[in-house]
């Protein structure tokens, strides 16, 4: 699991214990270091190279949306569980194409606690487009 390249690596949370436990819960986040003030929690670790997601308590901080890449295996693992706390699934179809030409997005859209909302991208390899030699879809 990783955080889509543009967001930001801290998420400013009025709430830290509800959203720390949330994200332990729904997504199963290792916590690496937890203070009063802040956590941070390990997203992916592969060899040499990890991504983390740090909470910081911030008084009167405003809600957001959490967005999360998962590859399609740990997509399927999580989306029963998350669909049963409440999480909607929405998936790229003719009635609601994807934006990326060829590819099929599936998104979980879940709340999340103190006015947070968590979204959980993953691509369906099933229902890619294949690619040509130029990078067209064919």
């Amino acid at each position: 699991m990783q955080r889509l390249s543009p967001e930001p690596a801290t998420l400013h949370v009025a709430q830290l214990a509800p959203m720390l436990e949330a994200l332990q819960r729904h997504l199963g986040l290792t916590i690496l270091l937890h203070t009063a003030h802040g956590a941070c929690l390990e997203l992916r670790h592969e060899r040499h190279d990890s991504q983390v997601l740090w909470l910081e308590a911030t008084p009167g901080a405003l809600p957001g949306t959490l967005r999360l890449e998962a590859d399609n295996a740990e997509f399927e693992r999580l989306a029963p569980t998350l669909m049963a706390q409440g999480a909607r699934c929405l998936e790229a179809s003719r009635d609601r194409p994807s934006a990326s030409r060829g590819c099929a997005w599936r998104v979980l859209i879940m709340p999340l606690p103190g006015g947070w909302q968590l979204m959980l991208l993953a691509l369906d390899p099933r229902r890619c487009q294949p690619l040509g030699l130029q990078g067209l879809v064919v």
